[in-house]
């Protein structure tokens, strides 16, 4: 095999492992969406109104770390990691057990879908 040949395998190579990763993080963001978050009878929509119960608390809190690690789709990486990490830390002391008012309005804060697609959102 010449150079070019090699350096031609491996560029394709990369592509195909950057196409996988892109992939499987959109899955990830778009489950935790559709199964968590979307809607006015979403898990998040009952834990925000107190309906939920405990397990289903919990259950939602283990969905939304699945976020940690993923890749903002667009946007800067840093300001898309801290937002996951606000979600993640709010969702986790309401499933701790703190159902508190000022508990309840950082978890709302931080599920704003708009806050989050604004800035990481892919325009179609």
């Amino acid at each position: 095999m010449t150079k070019s040949t090699l350096l031609t395998a491996f560029a394709a190579l990369v592509a195909a492992a950057t196409f996988a990763v892109a992939d499987e993080n959109h899955e990830t963001i778009e489950k935790v969406m559709k199964e968590g978050l979307k809607g006015d009878t979403s898990p998040m929509a009952k834990v925000l109104d107190g309906d939920a119960s405990d397990d289903e608390t919990k259950s939602l809190a283990a969905l939304v770390k699945t976020m940690h690690g993923t890749k903002a789709p667009v946007g800067d990486q840093a300001a898309y990691e801290k937002k996951v990490a606000e979600l993640i830390a709010a969702m986790d002391a309401v499933a701790g057990g703190d159902k508190g008012e000022a508990a309840i309005g950082r978890l709302e804060k931080a599920q704003n879908c708009k806050a989050c697609h604004t800035d990481h959102k892919p325009k179609d």
